[in-house]
């Protein structure tokens, strides 16, 4: 593995831009003012997930508002490699629309990483899409 790549997995396994959760909002816009406009309504929604060969856990809240992921956060506990990629995947979907992110694949986890990942830490680096693939 490339030392540029060992830095930015460890720069997000120690410094994740989104642990944490979200709590739920009933509300966004203006729902008792009289127009055209519709009142956005955002919901969050949970999903977790246990690694049962090596322990990790983790778990996703996205926001979610007219079909696109508008924030999202995790918590969990594991190795490097599975909090770092979640970590990224949600750097990647936030902002997208649902229906690109059920389209994506673990090799797209691993190009963001930039590595090339055995069999054991495919299912590490993974987890985060199968979570988040339960909410979308």
């Amino acid at each position: 593995m490339d030392d540029i790549y060992k830095e930015i997995i460890l720069e997000h396994y120690q410094n994740p831009n989104h642990r944490g959760k979200i709590e739920a909002e009933r509300n966004v816009g203006n729902a008792n003012k009289r127009s055209s406009n519709v009142s956005l309504r955002s919901k969050v929604y949970v999903a977790g997930e246990v690694n049962m060969t090596c322990g990790d856990s983790l778990k996703i809240f996205a926001k979610i508002i007219n079909d696109k992921i508008v924030d999202a956060k995790f918590e969990g506990g594991g190795c490097a490699i599975s909090m770092a990629a979640v970590d990224m995947l949600l750097d990647k979907v936030i902002g997208m629309k649902l229906s690109d992110v059920k389209k994506m694949s673990g090799a797209e986890i691993e190009k963001m990483m930039g590595v090339e990942l055995t069999p054991s830490r495919k299912k590490c680096a993974y987890l985060g899409l199968e979570v988040l693939k339960k909410i979308v």
